[in-house]
């Protein structure tokens, strides 16, 4: 039912019955030579069942072996497939699982498209992940191919409706951009930004808990999506609330109200959140001591941090409040209680690297003490808030010792050039630091190699968390013990 012609001319052949891939020479049109498959029906690496689409790229042939619900990797010469996508005769509608595909298809940066037939979906895989985004879901029947035109936009065949269908490609609009953050977010701040005192309360409402939509119980992070929706780490409810842009009710995306457990579709005391640009989410999971990457839409996310419980082996994450994700997908968790920031590669479950801190609760130049925030540059340089120290430490790639970037050590207070219990870090285009001094309810900015800070926010916030930037550059606030989000309004 398929068949790909590559720029040479040759053309391969996706043979449902013979369950088998042949490839036919441009210059012999007398017999094809076998790719794939061509075992009999099976589920093993060297057998397909009711292969279907076929895309080569690469000298390797990309098959919807769909009877097996799955995409085999068939590298040229080889007698055995990989599974690179979908759970071998496990059907199903997960993230992971695909229920008859039957068309496969790339793009120019090498993530596959997959035609999931009686799913009436396509997904989209990146290379190497163990699950997949649906990009397109909607009403169809039988669906058997599909095709990208000139323009990006995704044409399908809708073959029992007797129709052919598009659906148009969207792009996030962009500004300048934070290039550390994979999320979403634009920050058009200006050089001499200030920001309005007069603040505005996005979700939540003061000082009062509760699960419902539009109340949230100590909420200790904010992020925003490059469509303007925010997302509210909502730690006592155990959950993650998402907020449409202009709406002060949210929806429930990850973990349940109320509700707290160790189950992939639970969460216990949430405390940090990055969104990336495909809609995937990564929750530091505080009291489950594991990160999850969590799609928007998903039942249950995936571990791919700690959940080896608490603990100070490398395999696990003492209790923690701060994580940075990098544009690599790299994760950095600041463990409170293990004193130390750990680096997990993009890829790798097992074990974190050492990258700051971890020689026990101190004040001197190689320890860390509590320490909370974390934020990462282009340069790989990480950035600390030693909570317990009320400083920020800043620790250069495979540096033993870190160097006082703001705040006195050990040395708690409301001057300029003081913290007490700082949280959060954020920088902004212009490579100005903005730390959350959480005992003195108040935004510090620092200047690169200042001696002091400068106050852009205070005076109404009760012991603050999570701080970022919206799409317009305002200043928005985890205001946590009043139950709230809220907004600065940018000034230029």
């Amino acid at each position: 039912y398929a068949l790909f012609v590559d720029d040479q001319y040759n053309i391969y052949i996706s043979e449902s019955s013979n369950n088998r891939i042949t490839k036919w020479s441009r210059s012999n049109s007398t017999s094809g030579a076998l790719v794939a498959g061509g075992n009999g029906a099976g589920n093993t690496g060297d057998k397909l069942s009711n292969p279907w689409g076929i895309y080569v790229t690469n000298q390797s042939t990309y098959i919807a072996d769909r009877s097996n619900h799955r995409i085999q990797k068939w590298d040229f010469g080889a007698s055995l497939a990989t599974t690179v996508a979908g759970s071998t005769s496990n059907p199903g509608s997960w993230s992971y699982q695909f229920n008859n595909p039957v068309a496969i298809t790339f793009d120019p940066s090498g993530y596959m498209y997959i035609l999931d037939a009686a799913n009436d979906r396509i997904v989209q895989w990146y290379p190497s992940a163990p699950y997949g985004i649906t990009v397109v879901s909607a009403i169809m029947s039988t669906p058997l191919s599909m095709e990208f035109d000139p323009l990006g936009n995704i044409i399908i065949s809708d073959t029992s409706y007797n129709r052919v269908i598009s659906f148009s490609i969207m792009c996030p609009s962009t500004t300048t951009t934070t290039t550390p953050l994979p999320t979403q977010t634009t920050i058009p701040v200006c050089q001499t930004a200030f920001w309005n005192q007069t603040y505005s309360i996005l979700a939540g409402s003061m000082g009062t808990t509760g699960t419902t939509s539009t109340l949230l119980y100590n909420p200790y992070d904010v992020q925003f999506d490059g469509y303007g929706n925010m997302y509210v780490v909502d730690c006592s409810n155990h959950r993650i609330q998402r907020f449409p842009s202009g709406s002060n009710a949210g929806i429930t995306i990850a973990g349940s109200s109320g509700s707290a457990g160790s189950s992939l579709s639970q969460l216990y005391n949430p405390s940090k959140i990055f969104v990336s640009s495909n809609q995937t989410m990564y929750i530091l999971d505080t009291t489950n001591y594991r990160v999850l990457t969590w799609i928007v839409g998903d039942l249950l996310g995936y571990v791919v941090a700690g959940g080896n419980g608490n603990g100070g082996a490398f395999t696990q994450i003492g209790v923690s409040y701060g994580m940075f994700v990098t544009d690599s997908h790299n994760i950095y968790i600041s463990e409170q209680s293990n004193h130390r920031v750990m680096k997990w590669l993009n890829g790798n479950t097992t074990a974190g690297v050492l990258v700051a801190g971890g020689n026990g609760a101190g004040s001197t130049a190689d320890k860390l003490n509590s320490p909370w925030g974390v934020y990462v540059n282009v340069n790989g340089t990480i950035f600390v808030v030693d909570r317990g120290n009320h400083r920020v430490q800043m620790w250069n790639p495979g540096a033993s010792v870190g160097s006082t970037v703001a705040g006195s050590t050990s040395n708690p207070g409301s001057w300029s050039y003081q913290f007490n219990s700082p949280t959060s870090i954020t920088f902004d285009p212009y490579g100005y630091m903005y730390v959350v001094d959480y005992n003195n309810a108040r935004i510090q900015r620092w200047y690169p190699g200042a001696s002091y800070g400068t106050t852009v926010a205070s005076g109404i916030m009760n012991l603050p968390n999570g701080l970022t930037f919206d799409r317009l550059g305002n200043l928005v606030v985890a205001d946590t013990s009043n139950q709230r989000i809220i907004s600065y309004s940018l000034v230029c």
